[in-house]
């Protein structure tokens, strides 16, 4: 985040007024995130090479999304690895690929492996022998064992081409903050959960100055089946992020969500309170906003496996975690 903030207070000619002692760390921050801003460049230039000569199309997921489309969430963004989808029926040929091209697996036992093959929407992570860097590919954005399914040939039929990337596709500006709040919501790692409001606050902004935005954002939502989690990132958009949201908009994804009981805000509370732990971590973290962590990640859980799935899974990883550790 620090780079985030040092975007912004450049942005509103800010540095003058830090103070002395503080700005070699905001200096520090924009040369890693423009480094970084380059790296993913290179790295997502390297991963077209790897897969154009096999024609397999893929898409840029997340952060190294808004970096090659050039918005205003990929300045300041940093992150840890690149995220690209693949179509399901060429993810063998696009991981063979990428081995041959010097991205490989890390070690994973065969429960781990199958785990990912068979439940999750991507492949299990590659590392990049000499770079070092991380790339997770997928086939879909939510796991297809999730009770939401959100159609991924829809995401395909609007996914727009990179004007500085040639080759390079990213999702629609609606899917692509309807993919930040699926997987901000259906995740159980909160730790990232300010930085990814930040993104779909930055995104929202961005795209909003279009009238018609907020209609097609709603639709799209039905039509992809994730109204519910659009409503909880408009709502903490605005508790956290005070991002200027219309009423219809947010009342427009809770009632497509079917929104409208006790658990709602009983969720929303969760969340909240975990999400805003993250602001006080270290300094006054309670008991209850531990528990509000906990239920979050026994949430995602619930929310990616049907439970005949989740209960031997988890009980497995609990019996077995010091010896697959």
């Amino acid at each position: 985040m620090l780079s985030r903030v040092a975007h912004l207070v450049c942005q509103h000619n800010q540095q003058n007024s830090l103070p002395e002692k503080v700005r070699p760390h905001i200096e520090s921050a924009l040369r890693v995130a423009e480094s970084q801003r380059r790296n993913v460049l290179w790295e997502i230039t390297q991963i077209h090479r790897a897969l154009k000569p096999r024609n397999i199309p893929f898409i840029v997921l997340k952060g190294g999304a808004y970096i090659v489309m050039g918005y205003e969430a990929g300045v300041g963004r940093v992150m840890s690895d690149v995220d690209i989808m693949v179509p399901q029926a060429h993810i063998i040929d696009a991981e063979r690929t990428l081995i041959e091209n010097g991205w490989f697996p890390g070690k994973l036992n065969a429960y781990d492996q199958r785990y990912y093959r068979t439940w999750m929407h991507e492949l299990p992570p590659l590392h990049h022998l000499k770079r070092g860097t991380s790339l997770d590919v997928h086939h879909t954005i939510l796991p297809p064992t999730a009770a939401l399914k959100p159609d991924v040939t829809q995401l395909w039929d609007k996914a727009l081409a990179s004007r500085t990337k040639e080759g390079v596709f990213a999702l629609a500006p609606a899917d692509m903050i309807l993919h930040s709040a699926a997987h901000l919501f259906h995740d159980g790692e909160v730790e990232h959960g300010l930085r990814d409001l930040v993104d779909i606050d930055s995104l929202l902004t961005q795209f909003a100055k279009d009238d018609e935005f907020w209609i097609q954002l709603t639709q799209r939502a039905v039509e992809l089946d994730l109204s519910r989690p659009l409503y909880y990132a408009l709502q903490c958009c605005r508790i956290f992020l005070q991002t200027s949201i219309p009423d219809n908009a947010v009342q427009a994804s809770k009632t497509a969500g079917n929104l409208n009981g006790a658990a709602t805000h009983v969720v929303v509370y969760l969340l909240t309170s975990a999400i805003g732990a993250i602001l006080n971590e270290g300094k006054h973290q309670t008991l209850a906003t531990s528990l509000a962590k906990f239920l979050i990640f026994v949430r995602s859980h619930y929310l990616r496996m049907p439970m005949y799935l989740l209960i031997p899974h988890l009980t497995r990883k609990m019996l077995f975690a010091k010896e697959e550790r």
